[in-house]
């Protein structure tokens, strides 16, 4: 069985949860995480070192970890302000000052307790160019593995009749998709394609990024179980920070049939969602 999660979004808690549900067997399961664990919720540090050490102890063949456009945000911001001089001005310059409005939810679970003390106090009396340098460079010492880690995932992953990615593929490219997608990550279709292309697409697309009660998928702001278009595409972004869940995909890859694990661990075959409702 292949079990995919996307968009955890620093909620461990949940996603602890959803382990113990999934009562995952390495000797013939697959888990596959599709990105964005980090940002918005209290512990973006933990998911991240969680998810490294499953993959040190099971290996990458049974334990598939995507990035998503969060972490390409996050590594982007850090080679802006790691480099000797100052780089052009950026969306992603704005990284820390992002996670500043949420109280530093990101950055403080990065670094040690005595670190974040160390940069607040910097940080009264520092300019705005000093405080990201400061910030970079402890995320950067603290949290080497895990960022040498981060910078070599693979943007998408491809069974025989299946791609597992954030955002999506170019569709429009068809069976070119892989060469039709920007090797820069703050740039690529994998980790930022909006909006999610719906229909028929000649393998299934499972991808988050998108929540499933979004406007542009269930447009019912209830709904955050695995949404199916009826066609080719699986989209399982629970938008967590509001629902609390992460939905969790099952894939039977003997029977090519789709579940959803529910909060219970029960298992049900995913419908279109036109026909749930």
């Amino acid at each position: 069985m292949i079990y995919a999660m996307a968009d955890i979004h620093g909620c461990f808690d949940v996603l602890q949860e959803n382990m113990k549900r999934i009562k995952f067997d390495p000797e013939k399961d697959r888990l596959i995480f599709l990105g964005d664990y980090i940002d918005y919720g209290p512990q973006s540090g933990q998911v991240l070192r969680y998810l490294y050490d499953l993959q040190q102890e099971y290996g990458n063949e049974r334990v598939i970890v995507l990035p998503g456009n969060h972490e390409a945000m996050l590594l982007e911001w850090l080679k802006i302000y790691r480099s000797p001089k100052r780089g052009a001005y950026s969306d992603y310059s704005e990284w820390l000052l992002t996670d500043s409005d949420a109280g530093f939810k990101c950055f403080r679970t990065l670094v040690s307790a005595q670190k974040f003390a160390e940069f607040e106090a910097a940080a009264k009396k520092g300019t705005a160019d000093q405080c990201n340098r400061l910030a970079a460079r402890m995320v950067e010492e603290e949290c080497e593995d895990i960022l040498r880690w981060l910078r070599k995932l693979p943007l998408f992953y491809e069974t025989e009749d299946a791609i597992f990615v954030h955002a999506g593929v170019d569709e429009e490219a068809e069976d070119l998709w892989k060469f039709a997608a920007s090797d820069d990550p703050c740039e690529s279709i994998f980790l930022w394609k909006y909006p999610p292309t719906q229909g028929e697409f000649y393998k299934t697309v499972i991808a988050g990024h998108t929540g499933t009660g979004s406007k542009d998928l269930a447009g019912d702001r209830d709904f955050h179980d695995v949404y199916f278009d009826g066609a080719s595409h699986y989209f399982i972004d629970g938008s967590v920070i509001y629902s609390g869940r992460i939905p969790i995909l099952a894939y039977d890859e003997a029977k090519h049939a789709y579940y959803s694990i529910d909060p219970s661990g029960r298992k049900k075959k995913v419908r279109p969602y036109e026909k749930m409702h």
